[in-house]
C-alpha cells in the first residue's frame, strides 16, 4: 500500500500524503515524517474535508484545519479522541491547495505522486 501525496509538490518536498489502507477509510499522513502519527477517517469524512479546502470555507467537519501565523497548517481528527496533530509548512499546505483544486488525494483510488 503506497502513499500518494499532491503532483504540486515539487521533487523532494514534503507534503500531506494518503492512502487506503482498507475500503471505507483513507490515512492521513506526512512525507516528512514516514514513521509518524497518521489519522484514519472514513471516505466520507475525508472528502467532506476536501470539498470545503477546495471551496475555501472553514467548516471542514471531522477534521480540524488551524492555520499557523507562519502560513503552515495542523490537522487533527476531531472524531477521535487523544488524535495526534499533523503538522505542515506554507509550502505544503500550497502543494496541498492545488493538488485538492485538480481533484487529488480523493479517496478510494487517490490521484497524485507516488511517494517514494
Amino acid at each position: 500500500m503506497r502513499w500518494t501525496k499532491s503532483s504540486f509538490s515539487s521533487t523532494g518536498a514534503t507534503c500531506v500524503q494518503v492512502r487506503t489502507p482498507r475500503a471505507g477509510v483513507i490515512e492521513i499522513g506526512d512525507t516528512k515524517n514516514p514513521t509518524g502519527p497518521t489519522l484514519t477517517v472514513p471516505n466520507d469524512d475525508w472528502e467532506y474535508f476536501l470539498d470545503r479546502v477546495a471551496r475555501g470555507t472553514t467548516d471542514f467537519g471531522r477534521l480540524s484545519l488551524g492555520f499557523l501565523p507562519d502560513g503552515g497548517f495542523t490537522l487533527t481528527d476531531t472524531g477521535a479522541p487523544n488524535s495526534p496533530v499533523l503538522v505542515y509548512t506554507k509550502a505544503e499546505w500550497d502543494a496541498f491547495k492545488l493538488g485538492v483544486e485538480a481533484g487529488e488525494l480523493r479517496s478510494g483510488d487517490p490521484r497524485g505522486v507516488l511517494v517514494s
